[in-house]
């Protein structure tokens, strides 16, 4: 008979649904990715995890602009996320999927940083719950390039 491998579930959510509980039941065995803007409290979530892991960056693209809201650009690529964090949350994922972990990762608002990283962890075999994503492309490329892939 034919072993059949486990599934490996990743949902991305917002902060505020992590804080109230409102994802997936990913069972017990669950890796919590946490990304948020530098300098923000983080907040508690409902449920507990197994880990914890917290990373503070800003959904920063490539150009590291981001406009201020009265039609000035700021550049702010300082608090973009780094390479030091791409390895360390490529190397998460890695480790939570060799240990069949299912995975929650939140950023603000649960599309873009999560996105990504949701995306990628769908390249290395887990499956990801029906959320919407718009993954930043900074986080999607630098998590890719710190696995060895290439990005195009």
């Amino acid at each position: 008979m034919a072993e059949t491998k486990p599934i490996r579930w990743v949902e991305n959510v917002s902060m505020r649904d992590a804080h109230l509980g409102h994802h997936s039941d990913l069972g017990e065995n669950v890796m919590l990715i946490r990304i948020q803007d530098p300098a923000t409290e983080f907040q508690e979530t409902k449920y507990n995890f197994k880990e914890v892991h917290c990373f503070e960056f800003l959904d920063v693209e490539a150009d590291g602009l981001t406009n201020n809201g009265d039609g000035q650009w700021a550049d702010v690529s300082e608090f973009a996320i780094t390479d030091e964090q791409a390895q360390e949350i490529a190397g998460l994922l890695q480790r939570a999927f060799q240990s069949n972990m299912n995975v929650l990762v939140h950023c603000h608002a649960g599309i873009c940083r999560s996105g990504a990283v949701t995306e990628v962890a769908t390249m290395l075999g887990f499956t990801a719950t029906d959320r919407y994503r718009q993954p930043n492309l900074l986080v999607k490329s630098k998590l890719m390039k710190a696995l060895g892939w290439a990005y195009e």
